[in-house]
């Protein structure tokens, strides 16, 4: 009897084992692609440089650091299209200066002046459309409404006057921008990007004021700025 009991489980397990051995065998899961479905916050910091006229001198420009953050949301749908918003806010190191002449209206000898515009801040609200490709990576390109705190002056020392002039102005200009740029997803919840963009502010009137003497001084800026920035976001 124990024989025939042994010889049964032999045959069982035989036949288990073959029944096994001719099952197919799954696959490995592949990792899953990263989605950029969601919202994300992070920093932002690179170069800027300023392409900026007044009116009766050339173009002049300077180049400066920005640095600051981002917050936003994407939705990807299933042909890997992706839209979003996002809202920027930074500051700026650019200060540009140009060299120019003024004419003294009493005596009307030729001084020297010099023009200095800085744009201390600049944010944006955008719309994002981009393409996500090889499982990890993003092509997009920006555009939206911008804005620059402008702080502008003019120093000369006219000769009837005799007495240095400074006069100042700030003010808040409203313009749009539009750029392009590369995201990489190199984890499940980060991403890091490099991109380019392009801000535009217009041609606008100034007014400024010499707050010791009372000296004032108008004319008309157009406010011109480019930008290469490296970003980090934190995708939730």
């Amino acid at each position: 009897m124990l024989k025939a009991l042994s010889a049964a489980a032999i045959v069982v397990l035989t036949a288990a084992g073959a029944f096994a051995a001719d099952m197919p065998v799954k696959a490995p899961v592949a990792p899953n692609e990263f989605t950029w479905t969601g919202c994300f916050a992070g920093v932002r910091a690179g170069a800027a440089i300023s392409d900026d006229k007044i009116r009766s001198s050339a173009d002049f420009s300077s180049t400066g650091f920005i640095g600051g953050g981002q917050i936003g949301c994407d939705y990807q749908f299933a042909s890997a299209l992706v839209v979003g918003v996002e809202g920027r806010a930074g500051w700026s190191s650019v200060v540009s200066k140009t060299p120019g002449r003024g004419v003294d209206r009493a005596t009307g000898i030729i001084f020297p002046t010099q023009f200095t515009v800085a744009n201390d801040f600049l944010a944006s609200a955008t719309a994002r459309l981009g393409y996500a490709f090889a499982g990890s990576w993003l092509f997009y390109v920006r555009g939206g409404a911008a804005w620059t705190r402008e702080k502008s002056d003019i120093a000369f020392t006219p000769p009837s006057l005799g007495l240095a002039v400074d006069s100042r102005g700030t003010a808040t200009r409203t313009g749009w921008t539009a750029g392009t740029g590369l995201d990489w997803a190199f984890a499940p919840h980060w991403s890091t990007s490099l991109e380019y963009d392009y801000y535009d502010f217009g041609a606008n009137d100034f007014f400024l004021t010499d707050p010791v003497n009372g000296v004032k001084f108008s004319g008309n800026l157009r406010d011109r700025i480019h930008t290469v920035t490296v970003g980090l976001n934190y995708h939730f």
